[in-house]
């Protein structure tokens, strides 16, 4: 019985021994030509593996809501042209006077954001309007680094002048 046991294993081992050696293909040294172009053509041929990334989905565009501030959005708007200063603060303030359980100091960042987008418009109206002469930037007075500077683009201003008491005047420029 031992000899049968012996017998199987050495099988076994031949058996496994030759597993590996049925499918390799033998190696020739193959010029690099020829082996450049087989890589062109086994990319080609070559399986095209899943990705594991998630489709992109495509944004919907959301709807604007309905906002607390819709109703009394012309009011705003008259406070913004007598105070054009005015806070989101003290419109959030005014709005609690005029309806205290809508309304209280905890809404000014909504006040805040519609502050912002009128006074954008605002200002896009005003450079839209404005004529291109008063858009072009004046003329602007060199780098100031201590002598070390760009040529102004402008007259020089008139500096001060001081009186030293005996009827003579210095000149009050830096540098």
């Amino acid at each position: 019985m031992l000899a049968t046991i012996r017998t199987a294993q050495e099988e076994l081992g031949e058996r496994i021994g030759k597993r590996g050696l049925a499918k390799v293909p033998t190696v020739s040294p193959a010029d690099p030509l020829s082996f450049a172009r087989s890589l062109g053509t086994a990319a080609k041929t070559a399986e095209v593996r899943a990705t594991h990334r998630r489709p992109k989905r495509r944004y919907k565009k959301r709807i604007r809501m309905p906002s607390k501030l819709d109703p009394h959005l012309a009011t705003i708007e008259n406070w913004l042209a007598v105070e054009p200063q005015l806070t989101a603060l003290a419109i959030a303030g005014r709005l609690a006077t005029i309806d205290p359980s809508m309304f209280s100091d905890k809404q000014h960042s909504i006040v805040q954001r519609l502050l912002r987008s009128l006074r954008r418009k605002v200002a896009e109206t005003a450079l839209v309007s404005m004529p291109v002469d008063e858009i072009q930037p004046e003329a602007v007075h060199g780098a100031a680094c201590d002598e070390h500077s760009a040529p102004p683009t402008a007259s020089p201003p008139s500096w001060p002048r001081l009186e030293t008491g005996l009827g003579q005047f210095v000149d009050l420029h830096p540098g």
